[in-house]
């Protein structure tokens, strides 16, 4: 199976449960016609990994996302963590992290996974890299449409970096064990000793 199909899967099931039955139709709908057996083998192996939760609700088993699992989809992540961020900087500081992450512009369709819908902006403006077949191409994990726009930053605003930093400080925290290394205290400023 190819991460595109399992992309389809983890979508499908992010935000509500289904049957194995509704699965298999809504997996036929997209284009995705395999035995109920294979679909059935493969979200047991998804549930096994993490990445699935499975409940038995009789007469069936139903699956859903586990979003307390390995959620290490860059996209996920970041649409997590865009919530708290004013809403006049979230298309610019999506495009920042994901331009500063992959050195590449982003496409319409990256930014669709953030849950992000370009707007006009004037820290952001369309890409007119002539590498961008080239990066189109390089992309594996999912097909980008040949006629998707790609997107980077207009120059360099303090205040979409600061937003910006915010949210990868944020997803660090909750990414990494800092258990034993932060302080109990909660200051709102380091100061000097």
């Amino acid at each position: 199976m190819s991460e595109k199909f399992f992309n389809v899967i983890i979508n499908m099931l992010n935000e509500r449960q289904l049957s194995i039955s509704s699965i298999s139709r809504e997996l036929k709908s997209e284009g995705y016609d395999q035995h109920r057996l294979i679909i059935t083998g493969y979200l047991r192996a998804l549930n096994d990994t993490g990445y699935l939760v499975e409940q038995e609700i009789p007469p069936s088993k139903v699956y859903s996302y586990n979003h307390r699992g390995q959620e290490t989809d860059i996209y996920r992540i970041l649409k997590n963590s865009l919530k708290d961020v004013d809403p006049e900087y979230m298309y610019p500081v999506a495009v920042y992290i994901l331009t500063s992450l992959l050195n590449r512009p982003c496409f319409r369709y990256e930014l669709s996974l953030v849950g992000i819908t370009p707007k006009s902006s004037p820290y952001v403006r369309e890409s007119r890299s002539e590498r961008l077949k080239e990066f189109r191409e390089d992309i594996s994990r999912f097909d980008v449409p040949e006629n998707d726009k790609a997107y980077e930053m207009n120059g360099h605003d303090a205040g979409v970096i600061l937003h910006s930093s915010d949210v990868i400080n944020g997803i660090m925290k909750n990414l990494l064990d800092l258990t034993g290394l932060k302080s109990r205290y909660h200051s709102t400023r380091i100061t000097e000793y």
